[in-house]
């Protein structure tokens, strides 16, 4: 019988290895374009050096190398482009027209951020033929580079080959001439490359599967004759499925797995990897042939085991470097398919039995979800055991557990799921469960279908079934999305201060002449703040608290915030003191509430006092925004109200929260309406606090002779602190110090006598109230106040 010469699947389609390519060639790229771009003395020093052993070679040689490859820019380019006209490509056309702009494209924006780079040491002089000396320029050959990494699927391995080796023999020339520094060429290289691969991801390159006919040729040469094949899925990243007949009538399931496949569980284990802190994938093997053989391992010894799996027939392999499994057919219908009234107790014991044998044996599934269980006459039949493990440890074994119950319980519920396990499943892997029930620890798949619902009623049958302690969840992320907040934040305040402290010299000399007395006062300001700061808490509540120990605990705040982000460790402790003197938990958090909400208010209005003062000063050194902008700013925020209120999401997340806020507050703030001199306290603590911060600031501008008027700095601090409030470090740390530095320079100051004065400051008002802090904390906690 012939079988179809055509590969199976759509004819183009996305595929995992251009994505790789894509990832590999833009980190390449990255770090070529930081290396020219900064290391500008390493990198002139080794173009010269190069250039130097390049000019060695005999100049007329070198000349006649540059004539031959910019002959071949002119007349390969136009060969290729009349050829694929004459046979009407026109999408092959279109796509090498698109990498070819977008390769030269890539490199001219890249250029834009580098120094024009020129003719290096020993570099030809005259031009060459009748073509410019410059050719081909740096986006010329990033154009090649990326029409060479588009055009490489449509050819064959030899012309692929001679292609690459052609592109770089043409980059070695214009090495060779010194009309382009070597790294700059690297550059252009790994530019095009990256451009190319995002071609390829956009648009898809030709679809490179084996053929029915070229799989039905392998698996003869294994010792099968196919007498018929029925493609049953052909799905980029996976495997192609094929129901096949063998020449004596015996059905059997063929699964070819293609060099697509293995790059997207390179890909798969790459992106576990990089967000999951032990994703137990363990290192992908060297080839293809051997990710195949795994798992015919896994079939046999699970096979062994008692467990019910498909039966291995033939490995054959296919000349593309593709490789087929031959097994036999164990029926077409997955458990994810069933109805639940379809599956019984006794089908879920039967399937936690199997599951019971194949962990007995050592071995672990790694990808055990209802779809990859098969039901044959009411008998479940595992498949799919690519991603298994031998001598699998416990948490493997649970991981699968967790896959599985999680699957079965979209379909029927958590309760059935548990009682059917607990039944099977050894107690101690059933134990390890628990902790692993949250969306990161399960497959995609399996993660789209169940909700946050699910997951805590399935949690909660493992906890009742094993009679033990609620466990709390695994951490499994390896970064948190807080954490790469953290990193850019910090990132950027280093950007702002690193030329800033290219002036360390002066920030130096303005601490030999500083006025300690006045360095002293920001020291005196910043105690000053907790005294207010106390005053407003004490006002916030209708219950009288203790002064002295009030005052102690907004020291000991200071110290918790230095290890807490965004002040939440500071509220809680000051909670937490309430709840101890005897204030109800909802009004002592409601209490903190308040005091938070008339800081804020304060703080804007203050904002407002000072810059206008400090925009009607004569200089033009600060000015305010005109009415045009502030209507801008208004209508900006007004709209995004109105975005939030018109979506179901925002109104729920008001009810939710807001609105329980606001009740919850209503009795504290009607007491705060009703006696007037509580809520003069309470603006005026807090408006206190923050004019203390800016006296401190205040003091180390004048200690340094900075010359700015008190509105100016009241403005610099005001404005400042509400960007480092965004930042998710501990007390604006780094955003803080680089808004201040930025501002203080913006309205007139020498950088240098900027970074001493912040530093000053920030030392007064962040790091010396550590060590009270800890000591008040520490207090706090022997005298049971918190």
């Amino acid at each position: 019988m012939t079988f179809d010469d055509r590969p199976p699947g759509e004819r183009y389609f996305r595929q995992p290895g251009d994505v790789l390519r894509l990832v590999v060639w833009g980190i390449a790229a990255a770090a070529m374009w930081a290396f020219v771009g900064l290391a500008t003395r390493t990198r002139d020093g080794l173009e010269a050096d190069l250039g130097g052993a390049a000019s060695s070679l005999h100049r007329a040689a070198r000349e006649l190398l540059l004539a031959a490859v910019q002959a071949a820019a002119i007349v390969v380019p136009l060969a290729i482009l009349v050829a694929l006209v004459v046979r009407g490509r026109w999408r092959r056309t279109g796509v090498l027209l698109l990498a070819g702009g977008c390769g030269a494209g890539s490199m001219a924006l890249v250029g834009l951020g580098l120094d024009e780079p020129g003719p290096v040491r020993g570099a030809l002089s005259d031009d060459v033929w009748a073509l410019p000396l410059g050719f081909p320029s740096l986006p010329t050959l990033a154009a090649w580079a990326a029409v060479v990494v588009v055009g490489s699927p449509w050819l064959a391995p030899a012309w692929r080959t001679a292609a690459c080796r052609a592109l770089v023999v043409a980059f070695w020339v214009v090495a060779l001439a010194g009309t382009e520094g070597a790294l700059h060429l690297v550059l252009a290289g790994t530019v095009g490359a990256a451009a190319g691969a995002a071609v390829l991801v956009a648009v898809g390159p030709p679809n490179r599967r084996p053929t029915p006919a070229m799989v039905a040729r392998a698996v003869r040469a294994a010792g099968i004759a196919l007498r018929a094949m029925r493609l049953e899925s052909a799905v980029g990243g996976r495997a192609q499925r094929y129901r096949a007949v063998t020449d004596d009538g015996t059905q059997c399931y063929v699964k070819v797995y293609a060099h697509d496949s293995r790059d997207a569980d390179l890909l798969f284990r790459l992106v576990r990897a990089a967000l999951l802190r032990r994703p137990g994938d363990g290192l992908a093997a060297p080839s293809l042939r051997r990710d195949v053989e795994h798992e015919a391992l896994m079939m046999l010894l699970a096979a062994r085991a008692g467990v019910r799996c498909a039966t291995v027939s033939a490995l054959a392999a296919i000349p593309d470097g593709s490789v087929a499994l031959v097994t036999d057919d164990v029926g077409s219908v997955r458990l994810d398919e069933l109805d639940a009234e379809l599956i019984s107790l006794r089908l879920l014991d039967d399937v936690w039995g199997q599951v019971a044998l194949l962990h007995g044996a050592g071995l672990a599934h790694r990808s055990l979800r209802a779809a990859n269980v098969l039901v044959e006459h009411d008998r479940p039949v595992l498949i799919d055991f690519g991603a298994g493990e031998t001598s699998a440890s416990t948490r493997s074994m649970a991981l699968d557990v967790a896959e599985l119950a999680t699957s079965l319980a979209v379909i029927v519920g958590a309760a059935p799921v548990v009682e059917s396990a607990a039944r099977v499943v050894a107690p101690e892997v059933l134990a390890a469960v628990t902790p692993l029930v949250q969306p990161l620890a399960l497959s995609s798949a399996t993660r789209k279908q169940a909700g946050k619902h699910l997951l805590r009623e399935l949690r909660d049958e493992l906890v009742a079934a094993t009679g033990t302690d609620a466990v709390p969840l695994e951490r499994l992320a390896r970064v948190r999305p807080r954490t790469v907040i953290l990193t850019v934040t910090l990132a950027g305040a280093f950007y702002i201060l690193l030329p800033q402290l290219a002036n360390v010299d002066d920030s130096l000399r303005a601490l030999d002449d500083a006025n300690w007395w006045w360095l002293a006062g920001s020291v005196v300001a910043s105690m000053f703040t907790y005294v207010a700061s106390a005053a407003a808490m004490a006002a916030a509540v209708r219950y009288r608290l203790p002064f002295g120990a009030l005052l102690q605990a907004q020291v000991a705040s200071s110290f918790v915030n230095r290890v807490t982000p965004a002040k939440i460790g500071g509220l809680a402790v000051n909670v937490r003191f309430m709840q101890k003197a005897g204030v109800p938990s909802a009004e002592a958090v409601t209490a903190t509430g308040i005091n938070l909400a008339a800081g804020t208010v304060m703080h804007l209005v203050l904002m407002a006092i000072f810059f206008a003062i400090a925009g009607q000063g004569g200089d033009g050194a600060f000015s305010i925004p005109g009415g045009s902008t502030v209507l801008v700013v208004i209508a900006v925020v007004l709209a995004l109200a109105g975005v939030v209120v018109a979506t179901g999401w925002g109104r729920r997340a008001i009810g939710r929260h807001v609105a329980t806020f606001l009740r919850q507050s209503w009795d504290s703030v009607a007491g705060l309406a009703r006696s007037p001199g509580r809520l003069v306290v309470l603006l005026g603590g807090s408006a206190t606090t923050t004019m203390a911060y800016i006296v401190a600031l205040a003091c180390a501008v004048v200690a340094f002779d900075g010359g700015l008027s008190f509105a100016e700095i009241a403005s610099v601090y005001l404005g400042s602190s509400i960007i480092a409030a965004a930042a998710p470090t501990p007390g604006g740390l780094g955003a803080m110090e680089a808004a201040l530095v930025a501002a203080l320079t913006a309205v007139g100051m020498a950088s240098g006598i900027a970074v001493a004065a912040v530093l000053s400051y920030r030392l007064a008002t962040f790091w010396l109230p550590i060590l009270p802090g800890w000591l008040g904390f520490e207090l706090l906690q022997r005298r049971n106040l918190i």
